[in-house]
């Protein structure tokens, strides 16, 4: 599981007028017809795109925000905020493990942490082990990966809720039992978050399966990703925007959240050792402004 994790890849385009756009994304490189289909056409054209890879569409709201000497987030909506909670990020670990990633994540100014539980750790001994080291106001973002039945996951989560270090759970239940997100969501205090909702997602909101959404990962591309973010805000849910890629995918994903009004974020910046930029985005109380430059 989450074995491509070193995989990225670093996208630039180049304009006629002489502007440079970049992206980047946890993937492998696209095929060589994916950019030959862009050649000779305006990077405005992608901006809504629903398959382009979003590492190509991060290059085209830098090339376009550019040249129209605007930050990208007014090409995506009205800003709403101007400071967005983000939150680390490790694959599963043995408690020990996990206690070091929260001190270092603590370190760096999260105070959000996200993490996988697996069938090879306990997820009550994980989770004291992050009780004795978690300074006070750090929670965690559990994902329970979306493969325990109701019966399995209640008496797990009805534990972790009386901790004050537990911020939202995501994919508690396999995604067809909607009945039993239903159900769940009635007996539990914590937030729950839905990744991949098999339906269009309002659904899921009206019924009353999920608190809020991860979106834009998922998506055929980042058009569908602002389509589903705005109409889920507008609905009243809690976005998170998880975009897996470097310091450029972090700093899209704040542009994108600060058109929302609730959610954090969730990137890869904290795993790598070093970036293609020399510019790191400062986090301060669990925050990270948004870039207010043009691109």
């Amino acid at each position: 599981r989450l074995r491509s994790i070193d995989q990225r890849t670093v996208f630039r385009i180049t304009c006629d007028n002489g502007i440079v756009g970049y992206g980047d994304y946890r993937c492998a490189s696209p095929p060589q017809s994916v950019a030959d289909a862009m050649v000779g056409r305006s990077p405005a054209a992608f901006l809504r795109d629903e398959v382009l890879p979003l590492g190509l569409g991060v290059a085209c709201y830098d090339a376009v925000g550019k040249h129209l000497d605007v930050p990208a987030w007014q090409l995506m909506g009205s800003p709403l905020r101007r400071h967005i909670p983000v939150c680390a990020w490790t694959r599963p670990g043995s408690p020990e493990v996990m206690a070091a990633e929260i001190q270092r994540a603590a370190h760096d100014g999260y105070l959000l942490f996200k993490v996988h539980t697996c069938q090879h750790y306990d997820v009550f001994e994980q989770h004291a082990a992050i009780e004795d080291v978690a300074p006070e106001g750090f929670r965690m973002h559990y994902d329970f990966n979306s493969n325990r039945t109701m019966a399995a996951v209640l008496p797990i989560i009805a534990k972790l809720q009386d901790s004050p270090k537990v911020a939202v759970v995501e994919d508690p239940l396999i995604l067809s039992d909607l009945d039993g997100w239903r159900q769940l969501r009635q007996r539990v205090r914590v937030p729950i978050l839905m990744h991949v909702p098999p339906t269009n997602g309002i659904q899921e909101l009206l019924i009353g399966c999920a608190d809020g959404f991860v979106i834009a990962e998922y998506c055929g591309g980042f058009g569908d990703a602002l389509i589903r973010g705005h109409a889920y805000a507008r609905a009243g849910a809690y976005n998170v925007i998880q975009l897996t890629g470097g310091m450029l995918t972090k700093a899209f994903a704040l542009h994108f959240a600060s058109t929302l009004p609730t959610g954090h974020t969730i990137n890869l910046v904290d795993q790598y050792e070093d970036d293609v930029t020399h510019q790191v985005i400062p986090i301060d109380s669990g925050s990270s402004p948004v870039p207010d430059g043009p691109g």
